[in-house]
């Protein structure tokens, strides 16, 4: 009877101990639950895409939270301080991580100095937004990515973007859309401001393949002036340049000067509509006649040895294109094919397909296509 009732006790004391344990475990399970669950949903993707509620992220990393094989990330966020903090922690969460994509909403009030420091990436694609010209021109990116092969940089109010050197020759495509041309044709960037481009530019001096377009040569060509350090490209072999309507062709001769190994360029001009509507409108003088050409003292390495292609497109029949493209056609010994268009709804008409068509040519094989 003793002993039954020795028992009886033990066991009602022992269901007490195992139901506040139980309890006690539901309860973490529910406070912390989610925190794992997130954790666990994610660390075998090698893809993740991310994007926000209210402005702000809502998936939360444990502290001890790694993502061992993630290998591409796609981002479409508000640039605030809680979204910076949380992207150095997930940056840091993913030792594998090789292709980012990201697309950023500026706010004001943000200013901190927002760095890329991710040592296996391969591939980074930025894109910037911003309501108004103000809202991203303050605010600075750091790239230090020494393995990167392809970057493509898209922001239009001029941020500035600070590019460690990329080990040769690691860096196959640079793509840099910096800055606006109606920006800078209406001077509402200084010239300190469109130097943040310049830099840029320095950062991707290894490319293998180079693309500018309208808004970057304005800003470049608006900074840059004659006796200041051009950057060399001793790796590039395909350039897309954009020819904005207000420096016109300032910047090619300096291309084919620092480019040794070059061996295709596309040219786009940008429409004589722009052209003809700002100088009606007063925002900008008319250009001079040679509309920012200077041929170089000296032929280019490039032009003589290694330049195979060429394509001018978008070209206005001005008198003052027939230069860059008799210079070309005339120093271009190793050139294999020609390209020319001109522009649909052109307004001038200086010239036609018979006059390039009589330039002495320097490659008796090449081959000149030339169409409307």
């Amino acid at each position: 009877m003793v002993m039954a009732t020795r028992w009886k006790k033990y066991s009602k004391r022992n269901t007490y101990y195992f139901r506040y344990r139980r309890r006690l475990i539901l309860e973490m399970y529910r406070k912390y639950s989610q925190r794992y669950k997130d954790y666990l949903r994610y660390q075998l993707r090698k893809t993740l895409h991310l994007g926000t509620r209210n402005d702000f992220i809502s998936f939360r990393i444990p502290s001890y939270g790694r993502f061992p094989n993630l290998k591409v990330l796609n981002l479409k966020l508000h640039l605030t301080l809680p979204n910076s903090v949380f992207l150095k922690r997930l940056f840091r969460s993913c030792p594998l991580l090789e292709d980012l994509y990201m697309d950023i909403t500026c706010v004001d009030n943000f200013d901190q100095t927002f760095r890329f420091c991710i040592p296996t990436l391969i591939l980074l694609q930025l894109k910037l937004n911003a309501d108004e010209f103000d809202s991203c021109r303050h605010k600075e990116f750091i790239i230090n990515t020494p393995n990167l092969e392809s970057l493509s940089i898209t922001d239009p109010s001029l941020s500035c973007f600070r590019i460690h050197d990329i080990v040769l020759p690691s860096l196959i495509q640079a793509n840099l859309s910096i800055g606006k041309s109606s920006y800078v044709h209406d001077f509402q960037v200084s010239k300190d401001e469109a130097s943040r481009v310049m830099e840029a530019l320095k950062g991707v001096r290894n490319a293998i393949d180079l693309t500018l377009p309208f808004g970057t040569t304005s800003a470049l060509s608006y900074c840059f002036d004659d006796g200041d350090d051009f950057p060399i490209f001793p790796c590039l072999l395909d350039l897309q340049l954009g020819i904005d309507y207000c420096f016109g062709w300032k910047l090619l001769p300096y291309f084919l000067e620092n480019s040794p190994v070059l061996r295709y360029i596309s040219l786009y001009r940008e429409s004589e509509t722009k052209y003809t509507t700002a100088i009606a409108e007063g925002k900008h003088k008319e250009a001079d006649d040679t509309y920012g050409w200077k041929p170089p003292k000296q032929v280019p390495e490039c032009l003589m040895d290694r330049l195979k292609n060429i394509e001018v497109r978008n070209l206005w029949r001005r008198k003052a294109e027939c230069e860059v493209v008799k210079y070309l056609l005339e120093n271009g010994k190793a050139l294999e094919k020609m390209r020319i268009s001109f522009e649909e709804d052109g307004i001038s008409d200086e010239i036609d397909e018979d006059t390039i068509e009589n330039f002495p040519r320097a490659s008796e094989s090449m081959i000149l296509k030339i169409s409307d």
